[in-house]
């Protein structure tokens, strides 16, 4: 019966909310045409804003309309009576269910008894009372502590035992020890119950202070090498500045020294550079036609570029391109000269190459 009537609320409360997002969704639609600001509001803040739209007098608003905002509002009622008839009938059904079940069987044993079920009158006498003299009830008092703890046997001789029960005041070791000695089985199986519990509570516990142990080590550890890292960047850092500023300083003291070596010692020729001037040399060494042998001029003029020191700077690739360009302007033939180098272009030649000017004559 109970099922029947959760049933009929859980589809009559279906139906109530099915209805009201129908009855929900049609006035928003007429809502719309008035507002849609309104329209939207109307869904966030319903139905509040429904019940201010119904009384506020408006054209336009007809029979069919206002009976749609009737129904919603009926609809929103009927899921609120609902709600209060759920709130008050399903609790008194569950609290019927579960004063039923509380009139069953009520298990009064000690919690050292749980895992202990006597058959007979004679396991009862057994589980309350250690008779030494008696085979059946040692047997059945032996049999009952296995059957709660199977590992009995290495409890007793595990050291993890003996340091828990050494552990306890001097009251409670004779009491534990009068218990192993003399005691019932009950008693046994709470001591053993007892000392896993405690022992598991303080592996527990001694797991978690190992990790939080290992974690602590662990941040320490990174914390240290972060540190490590950080000295090694400011060691290296500085190593860097110092030798910028060394290279700096030594840049320095060379670009002064400069003029100073040059006063004294005059740079020699590169390689490129004596081939340049053999080249020079090759072209005004040529034979002038109707002179037999050199002339006083080319005399001269090989013997300034023979004489002639090397440049201070060594000529740089644009330099390099304008010297080209100038010898080449250079080495255009003259009119009437049948090809041949003038005096004036050997002249210019080496004043090029030598950076000196050839005297008049």
């Amino acid at each position: 019966m109970d099922s029947i009537i959760i049933f009929g609320l859980c589809l009559a409360a279906l139906v109530i909310i099915v209805a009201s997002f129908w009855y929900l969704f049609q006035t928003v639609r007429i809502m719309w045409t008035f507002s849609s600001l309104l329209a939207i509001a109307a869904v966030i803040f319903s139905p509040l804003v429904h019940i201010v739209f119904y009384f506020i007098p408006k054209d336009g608003f007809d029979q069919y309309e206002k009976s749609m905002f009737k129904k919603y509002f009926l609809s929103i009622a009927a899921l609120g009576i609902l709600g209060i008839v759920v709130s008050i009938v399903i609790p008194s059904i569950i609290g019927q269910d579960q004063a039923g079940e509380m009139t069953g069987e009520v298990d009064t044993s000690q919690p050292w008894d749980w895992d202990i079920r006597a058959e007979n009158q004679e396991e009862v006498l057994a589980l309350t009372a250690a008779d030494p003299n008696d085979d059946k009830a040692a047997e059945l008092h032996f049999e009952a502590i296995y059957q709660a703890h199977p590992d009995a046997d290495k409890i007793m001789e595990s050291p993890e035992f003996v340091s828990w029960a050494q552990s306890k005041p001097l009251e409670e070791q004779d009491n534990i020890a009068r218990i192993l000695e003399e005691g019932t089985a009950t008693e046994v199986i709470y001591i053993f119950s007892t000392f896993k519990k405690e022992l598991k509570d303080y592996r527990a516990y001694e797991y978690q202070a190992r990790r939080d142990n290992a974690q602590a080590l662990a941040q320490r550890e990174y914390q240290e090498k972060k540190s490590r890292d950080m000295e090694a960047i400011k060691a290296h850092n500085q190593r860097s500045q110092q030798a910028q500023y060394q290279q700096s300083q030594q840049q320095l003291s060379t670009q002064a020294s400069l003029p100073a070596q040059g006063a004294n010692t005059e740079r020699q020729l590169s390689y490129d550079e004596k081939l340049e001037r053999e080249r020079i040399k090759a072209l005004i060494s040529q034979p002038i036609k109707g002179s037999k042998g050199l002339t006083a001029s080319q005399t001269e003029q090989l013997l300034a570029l023979e004489q002639a020191p090397a440049p201070a700077v060594r000529r740089g690739y644009n330099e390099r391109l304008e010297y080209e360009r100038e010898k080449a302007r250079i080495r255009e033939p003259v009119k009437g000269s049948n090809g041949e180098l003038t005096r004036a272009q050997r002249d210019a030649l080496v004043s090029l190459e030598t950076g000196q000017s050839m005297p008049s004559r």
